[in-house]
């Protein structure tokens, strides 16, 4: 089970979803919401205004395209050392090493899902705003399933992730589900999460080899660089942390990790210690 969430802070917003968008027009990277002010010569608006899943991306070259695009723009534009326009937090989970038991009776991923949920925002929001003094979270996104309807998952994980940081602040009270298909739910938000579905997709397909379809297979080779560099990352014999991600701009920008390596492990896992809130910036997200 992989888990992604992007965290996008406010001032960047617009200018990244401009960029997702302007790179649905294959041929100028200008785009349009509407097909009649497209750029002149355009003639694919409707077949470049679908919806990107990385599961769905053989299966048109637009989506195909469109794909590599966005994969490029994480890799160098959203994440240079001068402008950091988003933050990704991945957490993959080996099912198999899990002790169901320590999520409630019944066998349910969903159980899991929901408590590895909280770990990747507490995580993530920990490991990429150590520095901040005070965070703002104004709204929190969530694909439409099966957590829309659990008893506990459209509240709980804001509520013990506030109370697990001091100096965080959620605006909200319960997560928003929305359909990924931005022509569906007409909320700009829907290509955050097809953005990334798409990381997600390309993560496992990469780490896992688990397609043979080519179209998917490029995009796990253009991504697979980012991969490398994102995992290059141990204790030497000193206990320092070396590899190339500490010394990339991924470095408290993207993050994967995983667990557990043993079943009994799933009981220690904990997020970092809060920092001193003294003189440090601020981020709203």
């Amino acid at each position: 089970m992989y888990l992604g969430a992007l965290f996008v802070p406010t001032g960047y917003k617009t200018e990244v979803l401009k960029s997702l968008n302007n790179l649905r027009c294959i041929k100028n990277h200008h785009w349009n919401n509407s097909d009649s002010d497209c750029p002149e010569g355009c003639r694919y608006h409707e077949e470049n205004n679908t919806e990107i899943h990385f599961k769905e991306i053989h299966r048109s070259s637009a989506r195909y395209m469109i794909a590599k695009n966005w994969i490029n723009f994480f890799d160098k534009e959203a994440c240079q050392k001068h402008q950091k326009m988003l933050y990704c937090n991945i957490i993959g989970i080996n099912l198999s090493n899990i002790s169901y038991c320590e999520f409630g009776s019944g066998k349910t991923e969903l159980n899991i899902y929901n408590r590895f949920y909280r770990t990747l925002l507490m995580g993530g929001l920990n490991y990429f705003f150590k520095e901040y003094s005070s965070i703002v979270i104004n709204s929190i996104f969530h694909d439409r399933g099966s957590q829309e309807y659990h008893e506990f998952f459209p509240w709980h994980p804001i509520q013990q992730t506030e109370s697990k940081i001091d100096r965080l602040s959620i605006y909200c009270d319960e997560i928003k589900f929305i359909d990924s298909d931005h022509r569906k739910s007409k909320s700009e938000e829907s290509h955050f999460i097809q953005f990334i579905d798409l990381i997600l997709g390309a993560t496992f397909s990469t780490i896992h080899n688990s397609s043979s379809n080519q179209r998917k297979k490029d995009v796990c080779d253009l991504f697979r660089p980012t991969l490398r560099r994102l995992l290059d990352r141990e204790k030497n014999t000193n206990g320092q942390m070396i590899g190339d991600y500490y010394k990339s701009n991924y470095y408290r920008t993207y993050q994967i990790s995983f667990f557990p390596k043993n079943a009994h492990e799933i009981l220690r896992i904990t997020c970092p210690k809060n920092e001193s809130p003294f003189s440090l910036p601020f981020l709203r997200i």
